[in-house]
C-alpha cells in the first residue's frame, strides 16, 4: 500500500482497485468495490468524513477520470452505466456496505435487489427498523 493521504495531498489522483478474484494467490477477492474501498480506509489509516469521501472516489469517480472514460457520469448522453446503492452518502455507503439496489449497464437494469430492512422481535420496540431513515442512528418505523 502507498501513502494514499500523501499523494492526494499532492493532488495526484488515486485510484484502487483489486485483482485477485478467487484465484490462487487471494482466494477471499469479491470484485466487490465497496470492500476494496473499505479495506484501502483502513490500510491507509483514511477514517475521517473527508478522507472516506475520497476512498469512495478512489472505487468511482477517479478511476473513471484517469482511464479517460468517454460518457462516464450522471448527465445527459452518459453511457448509464451505475450502480444505485442503499445510502445517503458514500461514507453510509462504505460503513454500513450497502445494499446495491440496481445494476445498469448501458442503461438496462442487470441486476436488482430489495432493500434492506430488520425485523424486531423486541417488547415495546417497532416491528421493523429502515437503518436508512437517519443520519447518524436509526429511526424505527413499523
Amino acid at each position: 500500500m502507498t501513502r494514499v493521504p500523501e499523494l492526494l495531498a499532492a493532488g495526484v489522483p488515486v485510484a484502487f482497485g483489486h485483482d485477485c478474484v478467487m484465484d490462487p494467490w487471494y482466494s477471499l477477492g469479491s470484485a466487490d468495490m465497496l470492500e476494496v474501498a473499505h479495506m484501502g480506509l483502513h490500510v491507509a489509516q483514511m477514517t475521517g468524513q473527508d478522507a472516506m469521501r475520497n476512498c469512495f472516489a478512489a472505487v468511482t469517480t477517479t478511476p473513471a477520470q484517469i482511464l479517460g472514460l468517454d460518457g462516464y457520469g450522471v448527465a445527459p448522453g452518459c453511457r448509464a452505466d451505475l450502480v444505485l446503492l442503499q445510502a445517503r452518502d458514500p461514507v453510509e455507503a462504505i460503513r454500513l456496505r450497502a445494499t446495491r439496489l440496481l445494476v445498469l449497464r448501458a442503461g438496462k437494469t442487470v441486476a436488482s435487489t430489495p432493500a434492506a430492512t430488520a425485523t424486531l422481535q423486541l417488547p415495546g420496540r417497532p416491528a421493523q427498523v429502515d437503518f436508512m431513515a437517519t443520519r447518524g442512528g436509526h429511526r424505527q418505523g413499523g
